[in-house]
């Protein structure tokens, strides 16, 4: 039907037309210089409909010529992407066995066909490093860094990574310290300061950034405390080699309150205290730590040092009895007070008291030698042999020579 009627309209349009040309051809007169064209309007319209035909049938070519060429682009860029994306896998799976020449090649070669160049010259970076050439991971962290106005801070992080892997720390740490100034916040960059710092065995710094670990590293308490914990070892190690009691007293003011009753650092504090010639400052830090916090190792230490006044140490540990009478380590330490004080009779009840409890080799020892300047050999030798026992170090059973036998 659809057909019948443009069949129809196309024979009442051809029948109008014909009709117009019958009634007036009309004319048309086109003039350029001294060349004239004459034509009946109705030609003109012909040749007009004809060039306007033959423009639209060219334009058409020509978008369907474009459709071809970009089809053929689009194969080729896809093909492209697909082989840079095989070779890159390929070369991660080599970079992970291992087999750096391997990596490298197949990295770089298809670096450009991915859509993540960043990666492979990192990677390639790496390679070269872990072989040895580094010409080679100058020339590719370049690249990487060309990939992209972001890849600043990811570059920084491999070099760095590489710096520390050769010991060089320093450059590490000045590599470190740019990348910071763009990214302050990034955990990796405060993790590898973290380790630059205890490489370089600096403690301060490393106090300085463990706000910033707590709060962007991504590290546990329990992490951030050993890290402090080893910062404020470092700088008691560090001050006691000058051998200042005054500076030792002085950096102890300027550690944490909260510090002041950690078992280990106290411990390790006192030792140096006394080593610098402070036993009095020691023995009172001491005391006042046990009654605050009963500890074993603080008490046996305490037995170990003299304080400006020994008879009133004695009657401190003394004191300690009515909670903790049953503890060997008071006992022991309360018989080298006695000693310090010249009570030897209530030495060796302590010491005797001591080894009831727990016969160790150091209870015995100490009792072996007073009972050689309390004139029993016997005793003495008898203690002697049993804290060598304990100790794991016994002389063997080997016959020996008699003193009657030598006599005669």
């Amino acid at each position: 039907m659809k057909i019948f009627i443009a069949v129809l309209l196309a024979l009442a349009l051809s029948a109008g037309l014909a009709a117009a040309i019958q009634q007036d051809s009309g004319y048309i007169l086109i003039a350029y210089g001294q060349t004239t064209v004459e034509m009946t309007i109705w030609v003109g319209v012909a040749v007009l409909t004809v060039f306007l035909i033959l423009v639209i049938l060219i334009f058409m070519s020509l978008r369907r010529g474009a459709k071809v060429s970009d089809s053929i682009g689009s194969f080729w860029t896809v093909r492209r992407a697909a082989r840079g994306r095989s070779h890159t896998t390929l070369g991660m799976i080599a970079f992970i066995e291992g087999n750096w020449a391997k990596a490298r090649k197949l990295l770089t070669d298809s670096a450009k066909d991915t859509e993540t160049p960043l990666i492979n010259y990192l990677l390639a970076a790496r390679a070269s490093h872990a072989l040895g050439d580094a010409p080679g991971s100058r020339h590719y962290l370049g690249l990487a860094e060309q990939t992209s106005n972001k890849a600043s801070i990811a570059v920084a992080l491999t070099q760095a990574e590489m710096q520390v892997e050769n010991g060089r720390l320093e450059e590490a740490l000045a590599t470190l310290t740019r990348a910071r100034r763009n990214a302050e916040r990034h955990p990796s960059v405060l993790t590898l300061l973290k380790k630059v710092y205890i490489g370089l065995r600096d403690w301060n710094s490393l106090l300085a950034l463990i706000p910033d670990l707590r709060k962007h590293g991504g590290i546990s308490e329990e992490r951030l405390a050993e890290l402090e914990r080893e910062a404020l070892m470092g700088q008691l190690e560090h001050t006691a080699q000058q051998g200042d009691a005054a500076a030792l007293q002085q950096w102890w003011k300027h550690v944490p309150r909260t510090w002041h009753r950690d078992n280990g650092l106290l411990l390790s504090y006192c030792r140096v205290l006394v080593a610098a010639g402070d036993s009095a400052s020691a023995e009172k830090l001491l005391r006042q730590s046990i009654k605050l916090c009963w500890h074993s190792d603080l008490v046996k230490l305490y037995g170990l040092i003299a304080g400006s006044d020994v008879a009133r140490q004695l009657s401190a540990a003394e004191s300690w009895r009515k909670d903790h009478g049953d503890d060997a380590v008071l006992l022991l330490t309360l018989g080298r007070l006695s000693l310090r004080n010249e009570l030897w009779g209530k030495a060796r009840e302590y010491f005797e008291q001591a080894y009831q409890l727990s016969p160790n080799s150091e209870v015995c020892f100490e009792l072996g030698r007073l009972m050689v300047n309390l004139d029993e050999p016997a005793a003495a030798e008898r203690f002697t042999q049993e804290a060598l026992q304990l100790q794991g170090q016994s002389l063997p059973s080997l016959p020996q020579p008699s003193l009657s036998k030598l006599k005669e």
